[in-house]
């Protein structure tokens, strides 16, 4: 009769104790809040951020990776290296079999084309679903932005690894990869109402909440919060609706929160918070006019403009043309820095010199040194254009001039190379890090992979850029890194730009870019 009870007790016991939280598996969560500059995270606006910021880590010299735009650190955050290695060099791209004009990646689908023209993928390195499910590890990516930002978050998901999830695929026909997981979150939670509004975060998160902790085995999530992004870009940094929009995404983290509480999971997850870059106010004017003054004949020259950053891809990579176009841009009293490759185009070529600081034409940077020497797909020229300190009409500062007709309406963006968008957000709290602790040496997105990976306890692959942020570990015992500030200077004729570069030990961070101090 002992043993009949005790069976019977334990067949009711096993269906809950299955499901209960002591029996899940290590969890962490990696939230990308879309456009947060550092300097919203206040008790005021945001207490739920700005509570992980007091009990975790926070980074104060955390860094986006450049050209400072969305989907180039959407791809650096989950594969844990830079443009010249991973190939999105920016939000939009190049490719003249596949199209004659640049091709935005916001769109998911151009982004597959993309992959099939690049020998069946769409980003070269692996990422981090294909790491955590060759050791078995679940591994799922929600995200409120754009399709394509969602797609390099998992980027083999449409071939079966791993899951991912977004409301606006196929025009809300699809909202997930695999297709099981489709049918499932359509049968349960319908579609979401437009692309990367309120009601789409919404249901998002939602999603995030009551059926990826609750009805799968996830182990690492990535939460791509949107939501800032789009607001901040109608109406600017500071603005009623900005303002808004940040206070709902820290809503949704306190309701995260909560729901971990719920699931005893509060002490026992690790979350790391990032953002993909700041923002600015962008006065529009007229900074392409040297383009029209090189004398280079139409269709010779196509123009990605990222906001605070021009990319120039030139027919055949012409070296004389490229050095013609730079050295019309230095005449231009709204140029900051130009960036070219380290080695003179050969052939159509582009040679890439690692390491190399700078291009081979006079008054240039190297590509390499911005992590932007990609041969197959990257640009010949980067411009990057003045900034100020100036604030914009709410107050906040951080001034960009950006491509426009001068006189148009001012924007509000990203892209360039100026402290506002590339000083980026930085929190790492829970089980695996250190309590109430500020870090002053220098971080970035490519750092985010390579920490999740040694926390999960898997080896480091061998090619990434990113570090793994001992410093920020619990107990560690390894010394932070040294750090250091440096600047570079170019200079042609009349013309003088720097690069300032941080350092946290053999590992380098763009700053911002400048005409040098006293130079016209």
């Amino acid at each position: 009769m002992r043993l009949f009870l005790l069976l019977t007790c334990l067949s009711l016991a096993a269906p809950f104790a299955a499901g209960q939280p002591a029996d899940r598996p290590a969890l962490a969560i990696i939230l990308v809040i879309d456009g947060l500059r550092p300097d919203s995270i206040t008790p005021e606006l945001t207490p739920n951020l700005n509570r992980l910021k007091a009990a975790g880590v926070w980074y104060t010299q955390s860094h986006s990776v450049f050209p400072t735009v969305t989907r180039v650190n959407a791809t650096s955050i989950t594969t844990g290296t830079l443009p010249a290695r991973h190939g999105i060099v920016s939000n939009s791209f190049y490719v003249p079999s596949i199209s004659n004009t640049v091709l935005s990646n916001a769109d998911y689908r151009n982004l597959l084309r993309l992959g099939k023209w690049n020998g069946g993928r769409v980003v070269g390195p692996k990422s981090l679903g294909e790491y955590f499910q060759a050791a078995g590890i679940d591994y799922v990516a929600v995200s409120s932005g754009s399709t394509g930002s969602a797609l390099l978050l998992n980027p083999t998901a449409p071939d079966g690894n791993g899951s991912l999830i977004n409301p606006g695929f196929e025009n809300g026909e699809r909202v997930a990869f695999p297709d099981a997981l489709n049918t499932a979150l359509l049968n349960r939670f319908g579609t979401a109402k437009g692309e990367e509004g309120d009601q789409s975060m919404i249901w998002v998160e939602r999603v995030l909440r009551e059926y990826v902790l609750d009805a799968s085995r996830a182990q690492v999530i990535v939460n791509w919060m949107g939501r800032t992004d789009s607001a901040q870009h109608q109406f600017g940094v500071g603005s009623q609706q900005g303002l808004a929009a940040v206070r709902l995404v820290d809503q949704q983290i306190g309701l995260l929160l909560e729901r971990l509480r719920e699931l005893n999971l509060e002490g026992k997850a690790d979350i790391i918070v990032t953002c993909d870059h700041g923002f600015d106010h962008e006065p529009a004017a007229d900074v392409l006019f040297p383009l029209r003054d090189a004398g280079i004949a139409v269709g010779d020259v196509v123009v990605d403009n990222e906001g605070g950053a021009s990319l120039f891809y030139v027919k055949n990579r012409d070296p004389e043309k490229i050095a013609r176009l730079a050295a019309k841009f230095q005449a231009s009293p709204t140029t900051n820095a130009i960036f070219v490759a380290a080695r003179r185009p050969d052939g159509g070529t582009m040679r890439c010199s690692p390491g190399a600081v700078k291009g081979f034409a006079p008054g240039t940077f190297a590509l390499e040194l911005a992590n932007q020497c990609v041969p197959s797909i990257g640009p010949d020229v980067i411009v990057t254009y003045r900034w100020t300190d100036a604030p914009n009409p709410f107050g906040v500062p951080g001034t960009q001039w950006v491509a426009g007709a001068a006189g148009a309406s001012p924007r509000n963006g990203h892209g360039g190379l100026n402290p506002y968008v590339t000083h980026s957000t930085l929190i790492a709290f829970g089980k695996s890090f250190a309590q109430g602790k500020t870090i002053d040496v220098p971080a970035g997105n490519q750092d985010i992979a390579p920490t999740l990976l040694a926390i999960q306890g898997l080896p480091l692959p061998a090619g990434l850029d990113g570090r793994v942020l001992t410093e920020a570990l619990r107990n560690s015992r390894k010394s932070p890194p040294s750090s250091r500030v440096r600047r570079l200077r170019v200079s042609a004729g009349a013309y003088c730009a720097e690069v300032e570069i941080s350092s946290a030990g053999d590992r380098a961070y763009l700053n911002h870019a400048r005409r040098c101090p006293g130079k016209p």
